[in-house]
Order: structure tokens, then sequence, then C-alpha cells
């Protein structure tokens, strides 16, 4: 049987790192700080992926696909958050960064990555997953 625990602990760490990205916005910290933030988030965000694609390819998820293009955009999306981040003032990026990641993140994760632990809790996965 499939075991679905990375990926939950994966999400609950990149709900940490969005958190701290937050706090970091709102308490206006220095644009280094944020630019490092987002780069962690988005790389995390990258394993994270590669890691849930794996075991969706492994399982036999029939929405592997569908699943992978909203991953490629919520990744092209936060790579547009750090190029946004760059060309308007810290205040206007404030406003505009606190309706992105939290709504869009959170929604993937309890939406369409719900569908897919489902899936796993079902019984339907095909195969054993290799990862730890």
């Amino acid at each position: 049987m499939i075991d679905a625990r990375i990926i939950d602990q994966q999400h609950q760490d990149l709900i940490n790192k969005l958190n701290r990205l937050n706090d970091a916005v709102k308490n206006n910290e220095s644009r280094d700080d944020i630019y490092r933030l987002i780069d962690d988030a988005i790389s995390f965000t990258r394993l994270h992926f590669a890691t849930e694609e794996q075991i969706m390819v492994e399982c036999g998820y029939p929405l592997t696909d569908e699943h992978k293009e909203k991953h490629k955009q919520l990744v092209q999306d936060a790579i547009h958050l750090k190029d946004h981040l760059e060309t308007v003032g810290t205040n206007m990026f404030s406003d505009w960064f606190n309706h992105w990641p939290f709504s869009r993140v959170l929604a993937h994760i309890q939406y369409a990555d719900r569908q897919f632990e489902d899936y796993i809790d079902t019984g339907n996965a095909k195969a054993t997953s290799t990862m730890p």
C-alpha cells in the first residue's frame, strides 16, 4: 500500500515556508530576505511536486497529467511573484502578495491533492511506492 504521509509532511513544510514568507512581507523585511524566502519556497515546491508526481505515476493515478499541469502553473505563478517584487514598490507588492500564495496553494492542497490522497486511501493505487 502506498503511504501518503510524505505528501502530508511536505504540505505542512510548504505551508510553514509560505507562512514565513508572509510574515517577512508583513514585517517589511529586506527585499534580499524576501527573495531568499521566495527562492526557498519555489525550490521546495518543485521538490514536493516531483515527489508527488512520482508517487502518482507509481500508483497509476488517472489524473496525473492534469495534476502535473496544475503544478506547472503554480510554479510559474510563484516565479511571477518574485518577478513582480522586482518591478513594484514594497507596499504595492504587499497588497498584491496577500491575494496570491495562500489561496492558490491551499486550494490546491485541499482539493486537487485531497483527491489524490483519497485515491490512495481507497486502495485504488496499483503499486507500492519506493518513496521513503
